[in-house]
């Protein structure tokens, strides 16, 4: 997978709203065939309803140190959704509470 095939967004030193504020906008943006990687430095509750609401999918993942990261694409781009979870498969499901390989 190349980088050129998602956006990553780095929200992890800013405060709150703007991680929220700075999704949705990334979200809407986003080209066919891509997807966000979103890291936080906490699970952004807000963020699903939101992205539902849009149009559009996750999958939230532990990263290092505790750190959040989310796979965001739209639900009807297949290629995008396949190319978000290869590279969410790096990391372990945010429920485990076990830390990223």
């Amino acid at each position: 997978m190349k980088e050129s095939d998602f956006d990553y967004l780095d929200v992890s030193e800013l405060p709150a709203p703007e991680p929220l504020h700075q999704a949705l906008v990334a979200v809407e943006m986003l080209s066919s065939g891509r997807f966000i990687h979103f890291h936080h430095r906490q699970h952004p509750r807000l963020l699903y309803e939101q992205l539902e609401k849009r149009g559009f999918d996750s999958d939230t993942r532990r990263g290092p140190g505790g750190s959040c990261e989310v796979f965001i694409w739209a639900k009807d781009d297949t290629r995008a959704h396949e190319r978000a979870l290869k590279r969410a498969a790096l990391y372990v499901p945010w429920n485990t509470g076990k830390d990223s390989p």
